[in-house]
């Protein structure tokens, strides 16, 4: 990582830490963009350079290649009912290593503030379709094939259903347990 790219997120991370320490004292609606900038030591101008609106600072910026890394690492011909737990486990590993208090706030955001569900909702749609895709190619099959679908769409539940009793238990019971229970319960679906 270079100079300019360690800056930039050195500065977003400000940014999200300040706007979340915001949200919790006077609510979502009530921060505004000055508000956070000040609090981060940026201008709003900067704030803007990172961030299209406040609500960004919740949501991860940008595409993340990680599902695809991560499937591509995957033994070929590997069965999907071997891969798909394996992947997940690793993106279960993802949130175990994140600020479990600022993930927590995050979570009641969303749950709390309609625009912000509407957004979460739209976020997750478009980690289905990149899902639906990768399971296709590695199975071999159309991505608008039914069983492709069901499955991608098992998995997306299965591990937003996992992540969100976590989160709703204070990050208890351990995520890697409920990961585990959740994927083997879907085996079916991925057999393609």
């Amino acid at each position: 990582m270079g100079l300019r790219e360690a800056n930039r997120q050195r500065v977003m991370g400000e940014a999200r830490r300040e706007a979340l320490a915001l949200f919790v004292e006077q609510g979502f609606e009530a921060t505004t963009v000055e508000q956070i900038a000040s609090a981060a030591g940026i201008s709003p101008a900067t704030f803007y350079r990172h961030f299209r609106a406040k609500e960004d600072v919740l949501f991860n910026e940008g595409y993340d290649p990680f599902l695809e890394r991560a499937f591509a690492a995957r033994p070929a011909g590997e069965p999907l009912a071997e891969a798909v737990p394996v992947v997940y486990q690793e993106f279960a590993a993802r949130l175990l290593e994140a600020d479990h208090q600022a993930l927590l706030i995050r979570h009641r955001l969303m749950s709390s503030v309609p625009a912000l569900r509407d957004r979460l909702m739209r976020e997750e749609r478009t980690n289905l379709d990149q899902l639906v895709r990768l399971l296709a190619d590695r199975a071999g099959r159309r991505p608008d094939d039914f069983e492709v679908r069901l499955a991608a769409a098992a998995v997306n539940a299965a591990f937003a259903q996992a992540a969100q009793y976590w989160l709703d238990r204070d990050c208890v019971p351990p995520l890697p347990d409920l990961m585990e229970l959740a994927m083997d319960r879907i085996k079916g679906t991925l057999a393609l």
